[in-house]
């Protein structure tokens, strides 16, 4: 049986009060389109962590032992779907309130969606930045509501973010079409066309069209399936490991960071490979954000 605690990296869980980075879970897959079996995420990402070593190579940090992580167990988080929103809202304020970064371990795509709202009650300025395969754009009525009608969704805000789209490569007519509408707020990097500049150009490109704070949203199908091919739909052709972290570091390192949601993770039983990515994908930007500068001071 799983360790019921919150163990991340193997550490104890810090004192919400003394940490910068706050790790809620959002076991939910109630809107999953094809395959379920993200509502396991959580627990999984927490449990492949401590099979990290904690030095990072990049930034020279270890970061556990500079600042503390919050980590909440996933089994503490309600089981009732229709109160889960409402307890991963009220775990992301008290973050913000602690001047914590709220990282949501997701979960279907559903949960960026609450993330949002909850960061723009702080944040109206908010820009997003949505890493995944499908633009998730698509119309849906409220009792035929999919993961795939996330960002959709978040378009219908009072006071909508921004949205900056990168690794699209699966999408509905109606949400090509919404993407070509430039009175709408979504500027997509589709993967054909990023894979074809050899220069990178297009992380540049990535950064212009985001102002901090940025509420970073990876949904594990932006990655190629080589990487992580336990996910809900794993399209082909995907952002590779190192093409997604540079563009990340550049990120925080000229963004504040904010809030951060990982989702889309399909567990598969004997398979940890995607779960690890996962995990080591969070702690790689969690040492990113320290490592820019830009966190904001903890209260005294």
């Amino acid at each position: 049986m799983a360790d019921a605690e919150a163990h991340f990296l193997g550490y104890e869980s810090a004192e919400l009060a003394e940490a910068y980075f706050s790790l809620i879970p959002a076991p939910h897959d109630a809107t999953a389109s094809y395959i379920r079996g993200q509502a396991m995420a959580p627990r999984k990402i927490m449990d492949a962590s401590s099979l990290i070593e904690d030095y990072d190579e990049e930034t020279g940090l270890t970061l556990v032992d500079l600042v503390g992580v919050h980590s909440l167990a996933p089994e503490s988080a309600p089981q009732d779907p229709g109160m889960l929103e409402e307890w991963v809202s009220g775990q992301v304020r008290a973050a913000l309130d602690s001047t914590a970064v709220p990282i949501i371990l997701g979960g279907d795509g559903t949960v960026s969606l609450w993330g949002i709202k909850t960061l723009l009650e702080r944040s109206p300025e908010l820009s997003v930045l949505h890493i995944d395969a499908n633009a998730d754009l698509d119309d849906a009525d409220d009792d035929d509501e999919t993961h795939h009608t996330v960002m959709r969704r978040v378009l219908e805000l009072d006071n909508a973010p921004s949205i900056c789209q990168v690794g699209i490569r699966t999408l509905s007519r109606d949400a090509f079409e919404r993407i070509m509408d430039s009175s709408i707020p979504v500027e997509t990097f589709f993967m054909a066309d990023i894979d074809r500049d050899s220069e990178e150009s297009w992380q540049d490109a990535v950064i212009d069209e985001l102002r901090s704070p940025v509420y970073l949203s990876v949904d594990m199908t932006g990655l190629d399936p080589s990487i992580a091919h336990a996910v809900g739909v794993a399209e082909p052709g995907g952002l590779r490991w190192w093409q997604l972290l540079r563009l990340l570091k550049k990120v925080a390192s000229r963004r504040r960071i904010a809030a951060i949601d990982v989702t889309e993770l399909c567990p598969v039983e004997g398979a940890i490979q995607s779960d690890l990515a996962a995990a080591r994908l969070i702690y790689k930007v969690m040492n990113y954000i320290q490592a820019s500068g830009k966190m904001l001071s903890k209260p005294v």
